[in-house]
């Protein structure tokens, strides 16, 4: 039965689980391989409904998109034989690729500003704020400057769901998703990250300081 097949034959709440995950899941490429997107989208709607995502808050259903993505599509690309590192990179890409128009957007205005560096921070502590609230990963922002913006968290969510599933390598993906934004901007943005919910430690904390010329 094919993805078309399984979709026609899906109920409505069904369907629209399943098309929470088909923006990133339209970018998951690998070199060499047919990735089974249905069976990673089938999976997706399992654990949402495992998890009542439904019921959740709208911060707490961002968070269960992206890690029962993350989960599922290394689960299906490790039983392809895929090195868990080639996979990674894979996944890392695919939810780039998801949000890379609105952070296009985004960049374009930072480098047309007089400090970009200072947009940057004014751009993305919301998006930070909104995503990474208090009750899952107890923010808290220490230093908020033009050439210096550090925040500290002293819990993952990510880390206690994939904790929860059983797979602790899978946290290190979580830790590149929220690396993305930074990756996006090397030409103007250093980072000096402390993480330790990797290593199922207690702490994690992001130092960003205008990039040096050379």
């Amino acid at each position: 039965m094919n993805e078309k097949t399984e979709a026609n034959q899906a109920s409505p709440d069904t369907e629209s689980t399943g098309q929470r995950i088909d923006p990133i899941l339209e970018h998951l490429e690998v070199e060499g391989l047919e990735v089974d997107k249905a069976l990673i989208r089938k999976k997706f709607i399992d654990i949402w409904e495992y998890e009542n995502g439904d019921t959740l808050d709208e911060e707490e259903q961002y968070l269960t998109t992206v890690a029962a993505f993350i989960y599922n599509a290394h689960n299906v690309l490790d039983d392809a034989n895929i090195r868990i590192d080639k996979a990674r990179m894979a996944i890392i890409a695919a939810l780039a690729a998801w949000k890379q128009p609105e952070r296009d957007k985004l960049i374009e205005k930072e480098k047309a500003s007089e400090n970009p560096f200072k947009a940057f921070v004014e751009n993305h502590q919301p998006q930070v704020d909104e995503t990474h609230v208090w009750k899952h990963f107890l923010l808290e922002h220490k230093k908020v400057e033009e050439k210096n913006w550090v925040y500290k968290m002293k819990k993952c969510w990510f880390a206690s769901f994939f904790i929860r599933f059983g797979r602790t390598d899978y946290i290190e993906t979580a830790c590149c998703f929220d690396k993305i934004p930074w990756e996006a901007r090397k030409d103007y943005v250093d980072l000096k990250l402390s993480n330790l919910f990797a290593q199922l430690g207690a702490i994690c904390q992001f130092d960003y300081k205008p990039k040096k010329d050379k």
